[in-house]
């Protein structure tokens, strides 16, 4: 079994992290994997075969290597493929063969390129012109939630039937309390966190001007995890507008165990999106029992169900009133933070994997 794990790079993503998870929970089955890619962070370990590819293809390379991981994944690979006798092919990204000689299952997150241009405009172009007709030439599509499912229904006209939902799983480490490390430039021990991009679509201005409206009545700050985009200014103009800037601190490159510090440690989550394929953040923070505020559209609040506070992604009256009520009410705290967590551990690898298996003679036999 092949992964097409080219685009993994160092930096902490929900694609790597899908990645990674993906490639357990195969081996834990029994299958053997081969894995084309360069990153540290997939796993070395019996049952997995490194395939190494160049880290130029990388996405930490942006756009040029965008495309030429379009050129290698549709020349190098499927000679690769042929070479190591792989019998499916799985990409874990929209970035699938056009010319596969095998059996091949792509895995679809979202359709923000396509929805949002503004967001990757050289993407929509792929989106819009190649994932069409690599879709109708792939086995089986998988989609991470219903939500992305019905985009797929309706944007490329897919028989329902051909897509497959398999939410994600979650990270075994995220439950290892002891696998925490305090950030280096974490200060503040009382916050809210936002784990995200500063792109628009993330809305991260709503939780800013919902912080700014009860910074007085409350001590948390705000913990950013993101790294600096071409949104990054805008976002640092509406802190200063705001009279923020004592209260935010802008952490990346960190390890997982300094996420699960912050995971563990926030007074809630923040995710006020307007657009979701999945929704990592919001259950790796329910995994470890903090509570998660989440727009109510799109896959967050398919996923994160009843156990997660949801309001309208612009509503700042009702964000504003979360935070104040979640900062002073404890016991209200603790409540969600064990719904949370009972809802988390649904979403386990373990089921991924079998559901991934169950579709794996629907792929051969297409």
């Amino acid at each position: 079994m092949a992964i097409n794990a080219v685009s993994i790079g160092e930096q902490y993503t929900g694609i790597g992290t899908y990645v990674c998870g993906l490639i357990e929970c195969l081996t834990a089955i029994g299958h053997e994997v081969i894995v084309y890619g360069s990153s540290e962070h997939i796993p070395r370990r019996k049952g997995i075969q490194i395939a190494k590819t160049s880290p130029r293809l990388t996405a930490d390379h942006g756009s040029s290597a965008a495309v030429a991981r379009f050129a290698w994944t549709n020349i190098a690979l499927p000679a690769r493929l042929k070479r190591d006798r792989a019998d499916i092919l799985i990409s874990p990204s929209v970035e699938g063969s056009l010319w596969y000689r095998i059996p091949q299952i792509i895995v679809v997150h979202d359709l923000i390129p396509l929805l949002y241009p503004g967001e990757a405009p050289r993407l929509h172009v792929y989106y819009k012109r190649v994932l069409p007709l690599l879709l109708r030439r792939t086995s089986v599509v998988i989609a991470v939630s219903g939500h992305t499912r019905d985009d797929l229904v309706r944007e490329f006209s897919l028989p329902p039937e051909r897509v497959r939902v398999i939410y994600n799983g979650l990270s075994s480490q995220l439950v290892d309390s002891a696998a925490s490390q305090k950030p280096a430039g974490l200060q503040s021990d009382k916050f809210f966190l936002f784990v995200g991009t500063f792109a628009p679509r993330k809305n991260l201005q709503s939780v800013l001007l919902a912080l700014a409206r009860v910074r007085h009545e409350i001590s948390e700050s705000l913990v950013i995890v993101s790294y600096p985009d071409r949104w990054y200014k805008a976002v640092l103009q509406l802190v200063a507008d705001c009279d923020l800037s004592d209260r935010i601190a802008i952490l990346n490159g960190l390890q997982i165990a300094e996420m699960n510090y912050l995971y563990r440690h926030a007074t809630a989550l923040f995710l006020l999106s307007e657009y979701e394929g999945f929704g990592y953040p919001p259950m790796e923070a329910m995994l470890c029992g903090t509570p998660a505020v989440v727009s109510n559209s799109t896959s967050l609040a398919e996923v994160a169900g009843v156990a997660a506070v949801k309001v309208d992604a612009h509503d700042i009256d009702t964000a504003a009133a979360t935070m104040l009520r979640l900062s002073r009410d404890l016991d209200y705290r603790y409540k969600l933070g064990e719904a949370g967590v009972d809802r988390a551990r649904q979403f386990t690898w373990a089921r991924a994997g079998l559901e991934l298996n169950e579709a794996l003679p629907h792929a051969v036999e297409r």
